[in-house]
């Protein structure tokens, strides 16, 4: 079950900054995983598309990420997550891929160690 974000100020800026501290790796994941949904999204029902995915859109997009900087790829995935603005039953995490996988949510609470992350990489963190 998922629900829709009702949260402050400060809890949004928490995740953002989560987002942010992400290891790249899951970040070009979370990337993937949108242009596939959007690819998904724009076809419809098609014989192509199995319960929603589509491998090779999500590799290319997988490559694609590889030419933008950390910092890029964070700030789309935080966009999109924002439209999206659903996170776990409770309210506890925000979902930063259109499916909500364990791994790639955020808390709305601030994180130590994904601060510190992002401010190695250069990020302002408040």
């Amino acid at each position: 079950m998922a629900w829709e974000w009702s949260h402050t100020r400060e809890a949004y800026e928490n995740a953002e900054h989560n987002t942010n501290g992400l290891p790249v790796r899951i970040l070009r994941e979370i990337y993937a995983e949108w242009k596939t949904w959007d690819y998904v999204k724009a076809l419809g029902e098609d014989d192509d598309c199995h319960d929603g995915w589509h491998d090779p859109t999500y590799f290319k997009a997988v490559c694609e990420s590889q030419g933008l900087s950390t910092d890029a790829i964070a700030d789309y995935v935080w966009a999109r997550a924002s439209v999206q603005h659903t996170c776990d039953n409770g309210g506890h995490n925000a979902w930063l891929c259109p499916y909500g996988c364990g791994p790639h949510c955020v808390p709305f609470d601030r994180v130590a160690k994904l601060v510190r992350a992002a401010r190695k990489r250069g990020r302002q963190i408040e």
